[in-house]
């Protein structure tokens, strides 16, 4: 084929080249999906609408990470046994929860993994609608934000609960 566009690129080099650079990108991009670090569950809480720190300056999406990590780990992420012991806990909201393992009054417990029903689901919608509406963003036509990856492997059981 004729080279075309401004750079006068092949068409068949440049795709054979996305399909090469996809395929040495798969890897690492599985790795990426599969894994998460306590600076991104810090960030998804405070996307969340924790923001705040206690009287010596820690921030309390601090204070609730590592409250987390420590009952459950946080290799599946911790939305998941947050908003589950928002659901069931006694506390009505995320300082609230944050404040409570500040103080240490946090456990960990078990259930079975969740369903796509999960309850937990409408009670997360309230923050994640106050974060849209501060921030003027727009999921894709996925529902998924466009810098999502789609969640893959295994949900973990359990529960971290007050």
């Amino acid at each position: 084929m004729a080279p075309q566009g401004k750079l006068d690129l092949d068409p068949e080099a440049v795709r054979t080249a996305r399909r090469l650079a996809a395929r040495a990108a798969e890897p690492i991009i599985d790795m990426a999906r599969s894994h998460t670090t306590v600076s991104v569950e810090r960030a998804l809480l405070r996307l969340a609408g924790l923001t705040g720190a206690d009287d010596e300056g820690r921030p309390w999406a601090n204070h609730l990470a590592d409250a987390v990590r420590g009952q459950v780990g946080l290799e599946h992420g911790l939305a998941l046994p947050v908003w589950d012991a928002l659901l069931t806990g006694s506390h009505g909201s995320l300082d609230d929860l944050a404040r409570a393992a500040a103080r240490g009054g946090c456990r960990s417990g078990s259930r079975p993994a969740p369903t796509p029903s999960t309850p937990a689901r409408p009670r997360a919608r309230r923050p994640a609608a106050a974060w849209r509406a501060s921030t003027g963003a727009v999921p894709s036509a996925t529902g998924c934000w466009p810098s999502c990856p789609p969640p893959t492997g295994p949900t973990r059981p359990g529960r971290w609960s007050t």
